[in-house]
């Protein structure tokens, strides 16, 4: 057993969906209006473009249409979706043909207390080059997995949303598995948004669909048909769960389906968790329970949602020793910081200072706060003091009224249903995690399952190794650059940093420009800073390779997909995925690379091996390459995102 651890009217995965009962109440929005006026997309949230804009994936083009109605989210089953076209039948269905797999048994929990195992990160980290995940399991080796867990966790996957976002929820659903001690189960695929080539080329390797009849959403509407086409793609495409499942036990839906006796093929189309038809039987005639946790109860505006309240608890914090003229001050900088339910403790030790006997000492801070029934939580910062790309390599910590603080572990762990499921979206404006931490070492052990445990699959990675070095020769072996254009929807939607793409691209440029100065000064110092993550092992590359030089190409990642974009850049000294990878790269590869979302694995991979990166703050695929990067041993100083 595993010690648990430490527009039309679009339709919007946060309400029950479930054909036959009522829909829950719609939940508190995440932010006070006072604190959206202020935001740096208040006006834009007003608008409704911002939940599903901020979570286009990579390879997405396709401008948001509209605010979703979350009480009428009712998704289609199955048999009402409009497949298009099917795959062929040699072909890799993501239903039908993926084999399970299974890893050698090395789970490595924390241990109750929220500490981390030395043996866990032994397991994971520096594996990334040499080791292979093709091994696989039967069912018999499926179920012996689970049977270590207290069932199963599963959530409503916001499945129109781009692979960068998905990834952050599998992240948060991932810890939130570990702490109930439930095996947790992922959507079998996700919807590529596009292809690089002509449509139905594609839709004879990965089943194509209309993606507002299989999501239930209606922002494609609108769109020229070929626009409103999705391509189901295997979650083992996307990611490399032999390796994850060192981690944690983790499944597909449909293997879930399969174990327990129902037919695979009835997973429904858009990630949500059918409370009924989910249900197997038991022996004994019974069916499987379920506890639903409701959307609207996880972290509302009176709520911080945490891992574990027992580190806390050992404290004697007092919930009423908050009205102190102290505690008062506190609550008084939230108000000015439009803060909804903490602040960051360096504004806590500002609010404080002159009742301290030394400002600088974090210890004797934490007691005050702790005496005045305030307690210290750990976190990561924002991008630019936003929360959408949800990166983990820089470690920060807040602080909030004990009273407001409730755990995921003391709320749900005594459940003891067949299936715990948690309702609808919780992922916009959360924290990394879906929730913050009460000790460092719980931190710093959903760190490394972020940046060790989930990764992509073996060619991903691959493919990238050998553009990298091609990167290499490109700048004559001194170290490169890149940067990431996000152009597309952004433009569209007025989001891109630049209107034009010569101003874009520039822009791109003159950062480019600071960096090289930068990683000169890396090079004559002979020193890494390398980022505040776990395990981390510095790449010594960033000092023996020299600087770039002043007319050095760089590699640029875009979805610009229009001639006179792609010339221009091009013209200007900007090397491209299509300029680096080969026939015989393609053909090794697999059909997977005809897809632009999977082609956008690859980039972000290179991005992550560049010697200095710059991104855009608005984009998920930053955050993502930003984790990797810091995994890679990365600088800290060599990379920018603003």
């Amino acid at each position: 057993m595993f010690p648990a651890r430490s527009r039309s009217r679009s339709q919007s995965p946060s309400a029950l969906p479930l054909n036959g009962l009522p829909i829950n109440t719609k939940p508190t929005p995440r932010y006070s209006n006072r604190r959206s006026a202020l935001s740096f997309f208040g006006t834009a949230a007003l608008t409704g473009i911002v939940f599903h804009l901020l979570f286009i994936g990579f390879g997405g083009g396709d401008a948001v249409r509209d605010v979703p109605v979350i009480r009428e989210w009712l998704p289609p089953k199955s048999s009402e979706v409009t497949v298009v076209k099917e795959a062929c039948p040699d072909s890799l269905d993501p239903i039908r043909t993926h084999s399970a797999t299974l890893p050698k048994p090395t789970y490595h929990p924390p241990t109750a207390a929220g500490g981390t195992s030395t043996g866990k990160a032994n397991a994971t980290v520096g594996a990334e080059e040499e080791e292979s995940s093709d091994n696989t399991a039967t069912m018999d080796q499926l179920r012996k997995m689970i049977s270590q867990t207290q069932g199963y966790y599963g959530r409503d996957y916001s499945l129109g949303l781009g692979w960068n976002n998905m990834r952050y929820i599998i992240e948060a659903a991932l810890v939130q598995a570990q702490l109930l001690n439930r095996t947790l189960v992922l959507p079998s695929f996700v919807y590529a948004r596009s292809c690089e080539w002509e449509i139905h080329s594609c839709a004879a390797f990965a089943t194509m669909v209309n993606r507002g009849d299989a999501i239930g959403w209606g922002e494609w509407r609108d769109l020229p048909i070929e626009k409103q086409m999705g391509w189901r793609v295997p979650m083992d495409t996307m990611l490399d769960l032999p390796h994850l499942r060192k981690t944690w036990p983790v499944i597909l839906v449909r293997e879930y389906l399969e174990l327990n006796g129902m037919d695979p093929n009835k997973e429904w189309s858009n990630g949500a968790w059918h409370r009924t038809d989910y249900l197997a039987d038991k022996p004994d005639g019974s069916k499987f329970t379920l506890f639903n946790v409701k959307n609207n109860v996880y972290d509302p505006d009176n709520v911080v949602r945490v891992d574990r309240l027992g580190p806390l608890l050992k404290k004697g914090i007092r919930e009423d020793a908050d009205t102190s003229t102290l505690a008062l001050r506190l609550y008084s900088t939230m108000t000015s910081k439009n803060s909804k339910n903490v602040i960051d403790f360096h504004d806590a030790r500002s609010a404080i200072a002159d009742l301290m006997k030394d400002q600088n000492d974090d210890k004797e801070l934490e007691k005050l706060l702790e005496e005045n029934g305030w307690v210290v939580l750990h976190t990561f910062a924002g991008a630019l003091g936003m929360d959408y790309l949800k990166s983990v390599v820089d470690p920060i910590k807040q602080v909030a009224p004990m009273r407001w603080v409730k755990a995921w572990y003391e709320d749900y762990k005594d459940q003891d249903t067949d299936i715990v499921v948690l309702e609808g979206e919780t992922h916009l404006g959360r924290k990394p995690g879906g929730m913050r931490f009460t000790t460092e070492a719980a931190r710093d052990d959903f760190a490394r399952d972020v940046l060790y445990g989930l990764r992509p699959i073996d060619a991903v990675r691959h493919l990238a190794d050998q553009v990298a070095k091609r990167m290499l020769e490109q700048t004559g072996g001194r170290m490169w650059m890149a940067g990431h254009m996000r152009r597309g929807d952004f433009v569209t939607a007025g989001w891109a940093m630049e209107g034009t793409i010569q101003k874009h691209f520039d822009r791109i440029k003159s950062r480019l420009t600071a960096g090289r100065l930068i990683l000169e000064q890396i090079h004559t110092e002979q020193k890494i800073t390398p980022f505040k993550i776990p395990d981390v092992v510095p790449d010594v590359t960033q000092l023996s390779l020299p600087p770039p030089g002043e007319s050095d190409v760089f590699f640029l990642a875009t979805d610009e997909r229009s001639e006179e974009g792609l010339k221009y850049v091009r013209d200007h000294g900007a090397v491209l995925i299509g300029d680096l990878v080969t026939i015989d790269d393609r053909r090794e590869f697999g059909w997977g690379i005809m897809i632009t979302d999977v082609l956008a694995l690859v980039e972000q991979a290179v991005l992550s091996k560049a010697y200095y990166f710059y991104a855009h703050a608005m984009s998920s695929v930053a955050g993502g390459a930003v984790n990797m990067r810091a995994a890679r041993g990365a600088d800290s100083r060599s990379t920018l995102i603003d």
